[in-house]
């Protein structure tokens, strides 16, 4: 099963803690609101970024993802993809039925959308079977190839896993930089927020 783990930079949090010396408890809790809000942001990102890039559901990609939230005691927190590679019914595909005429191998030719910038892919080798799915809310029909010379038997073609899809150079920067961002500019009202409350209990002596 691929796995894979984004991790967000602290850099900036350690430097404004030293910066801070003497506050740190102030900084701990801005740090710990920064980054709850922080890994539900880049769970949101991520169902989103990936189905611009690659032809599959955000459900699909959400449900691969589990976090690591953060404490006050452990300031840390991260965001875990797991996932088999997956197989093409989680693809647009065509034809979505078997066909009962094959004249040639085009015409009995799979094409399936993985990801979006590079089109249809062509699969000379797959074709369209029933899954056996009893209920009406399971895949009824994936794209199939023999694994010998026989009818059978036969296996689910798979491709690339949704971890994958994740560390995909574009896509990894994409979802990097959106944590960046949101950390920063939570961990920057965090800190003001608390400055000011501190400063006006001062005044209130």
């Amino acid at each position: 099963m691929a796995k894979q783990d984004i991790f967000v930079d602290t850099k900036q949090i350690e430097r404004l803690t030293f910066e801070l010396k003497g506050f740190e408890e102030k900084v701990g809790t801005a740090t710990y609101h920064a980054l709850k809000r922080t890994v539900s942001h880049v769970r949101t990102q991520i169902g989103r970024i990936i189905p611009k890039s690659y032809a599959i559901k955000a459900s699909d990609v959400k449900r691969t993802l589990s976090s690591k939230e953060p404490s006050l005691k452990d300031l840390s927190a991260t965001i875990t993809s797991k996932g088999h590679t997956l197989s093409f019914a989680h693809f647009p595909f065509t034809p979505r039925k078997p066909k009962k005429i094959r004249r040639s191998i085009f015409e009995n030719a799979v094409m399936v959308t993985i990801k979006k910038d590079r089109g249809k892919v062509l699969s000379r080798t797959g074709f369209v079977a029933t899954t056996g799915a009893k209920s009406a809310d399971k895949v009824q029909f994936n794209v199939f190839k023999r694994l010998g010379k026989d009818r059978l038997p036969i296996a689910p073609i798979r491709t690339l896993s949704i971890p994958q899809m994740i560390t995909n150079e574009g896509v990894a920067e994409q979802i990097q930089r959106a944590a960046a961002d949101k950390l920063d500019e939570r961990f920057e009202h965090e800190i003001i927020r608390s400055m000011t409350t501190m400063g006006n209990n001062i005044k209130r002596g």
